[in-house]
């Protein structure tokens, strides 16, 4: 890493550089000695100078334990800036988390939280919101936490709220409303959910390619509350809800719920000793106008618990297992109703439609947790098709071998009049099936959080489908048009299905760019 000055360099009068340590988005960071032999951290401003100068600016004067002091904002020869700062001789979090992959331990990421809580709260009290929570900007020396990194503090009221365009924070731990330029403290603490997600489960909960995706997730997905402890699951679903109203109303308020998690812990065995390098906890008492509380409403919580991998594959054991029982209830209705049918017939219907079904449920039970149409799983569900097609050719009675012949109009469709006569039954039988698996969203049919337990939508359009690519396909194989239909309706009634929660109150977000 290539910093503008060396060790040895003076410039800013008063301090002595000794090294540098770290780079980041507003400039450089460097260890430093001031002529009268105090540690100081020096930190050179360099882009965005108005942002990180304001924000500096609003927090000199603030004080507490559990924030990185600001001394001073000083100008050079140059006419650079530089921020005098206490220095932090300790570990960040993240290099802490990099050491602790699947987490820390419980007690000591809670005293971690209750740290970062005083200090984010103490900052709301003055009314500044911090704006980049994140493990690169919480340090720990001698056992206490300390919050630093003001460059993007914000003044805003208790209950304003405010307009922002510009982009702000670091994408993983960026509140939904963010990206509509609306909002207030509450994007602190959804920050502070997501550290807190990360120290108990060693990751963050949305994860992506880009930042764009990692931000829609924040806008959509709910996160996998299934890698924390059940105790700390409420906690997290309030604190990363996506309607702002349904979070905590203050740091304190979570604060207060993570401690008394530790208290619970520590009943049962009194004489316990105390975690090494707790951090005593002191009272938060807000600063200024006192506001009685009002009663608050009973918040909807807009996150549900995932579903875990292991209950996903005993949910589809489950599913499979009855879908062989509806479709034999299916096919024998068939046959009862139908008088010319033969048993070979029902036979072949009955394990086609089986294997369709499955064909469906297996990638769509891995795929209900995720939303959007990609073509991704669009082609995987065509090859899925293209395969159920060979199982159907199967039990017409194919076996390997071409026929040197062509076959007529009547048996494969216009294929017949182009290819050999195996080549072009194999082809009709794949492109039905692959084409038919193609054009419908069936992982929706399938989805634990589908709109209703069941819809004739999705069956009438697997049945428009099938007669459309009959038409153009195999205009000989009506049964290949009842087995999507059957598929569409038994995937829906053997697939669980959870009532999806009431919308949120707030307007809905939009992402802008820029």
């Amino acid at each position: 890493m290539k910093f503008s000055y060396s060790s040895g360099q003076r410039p800013l009068d008063g301090y002595a550089l000794k090294r540098g340590i770290g780079k980041g988005g507003f400039g450089e960071v460097y260890f430093a000695l001031s002529d009268g032999g105090k540690e100081v951290a020096l930190k050179l401003v360099r882009d965005d100078q108005q942002i990180e100068l304001r924000g500096v600016a609003q927090c000199l004067n603030l004080k507490h334990p559990n924030l990185v002091a600001l001394y001073d904002l000083r100008r050079d020869a140059r006419g650079d800036h530089w921020v005098v700062m206490e220095h932090v001789a300790g570990d960040t979090l993240n290099v802490v988390l990099s050491r602790h992959p699947d987490g820390l331990p419980r007690e000591l990421a809670r005293e971690w939280f209750l740290g970062l809580a005083r200090a984010v709260n103490y900052l709301h009290d003055h009314g500044i919101v911090h704006r980049d929570l994140k493990p690169a900007n919480i340090f720990i020396e001698n056992g206490t936490v300390k919050v630093g990194d003001y460059g993007l503090s914000k003044s805003i009221g208790t209950s304003q709220r405010t307009r922002q365009t510009e982009s702000i924070g670091t994408v993983y731990y960026m509140a939904p409303e963010i990206s509509t330029g609306n909002y207030n403290k509450q994007i602190d603490t959804y920050a502070a959910g997501v550290i807190l997600y990360e120290m108990l489960s060693g990751r963050v909960p949305f994860e992506g390619e880009s930042s764009g995706e990692i931000l829609m997730k924040h806008l959509t997905s709910p996160p996998d509350l299934s890698k924390v402890p059940a105790e700390w699951v409420p906690i997290l679903a309030k604190a990363l809800s996506k309607n702002p109203a349904h979070r905590y109303a203050s740091m304190a308020d979570m604060a207060r719920d993570v401690e008394a998690i530790g208290r619970e812990r520590a009943a049962p065995a009194p004489a316990a000793k105390k975690v090494a390098n707790a951090v005593p906890i002191p009272d938060v008492r807000p600063v200024g106008r006192v506001l009685r509380p009002q009663p608050q409403p009973e918040p909807v919580l807009t996150v549900l618990p995932a579903v875990s991998r292991r209950e996903q594959i005993m949910e589809l054991c489950g599913s499979m297992a009855l879908t062989v029982l509806f479709t034999a209830l299916a096919v024998a209705l068939w046959g009862a109703l139908s008088a010319n049918i033969t048993v070979a017939r029902m036979s072949g219907l009955f394990f086609l439609t089986v294997a369709a079904s499955w064909a469906i449920l297996i990638p769509g039970k891995f795929w209900t947790e995720r939303r959007g149409d990609s073509w991704a799983r669009r082609i995987a569900m065509m090859v899925l098709g293209g395969l159920v097609g060979l199982v159907a050719l199967w039990l017409e009675g194919w076996s390997p071998g071409i026929d040197a012949g062509l076959v007529g109009s009547g048996d494969a469709g216009a294929l017949g009049s182009i290819f050999p006569r195996q080549v072009a039954l194999e082809a009709s039988f794949f492109s039905y099936y692959a084409l038919a698996f193609f054009a419908l969203r069936w992982w929706r049919m399938t989805s634990r959080r589908r709109p209703q337990r069941f819809s004739f939508a999705p069956v009438l359009a697997a049945g428009f489908w099938g007669v459309v690519l009959l038409l153009v396909v195999r205009p000989q194989s009506w049964p290949s048009a009842v087995v999507l239909v059957l598929a569409a309706a038994i995937v829906q009634l053997v697939s669980p299905w959870e009532q999806p929660p009431p919308p949120p109150s707030a307007k809905r977000l939009r992402l802008r760019y820029a």
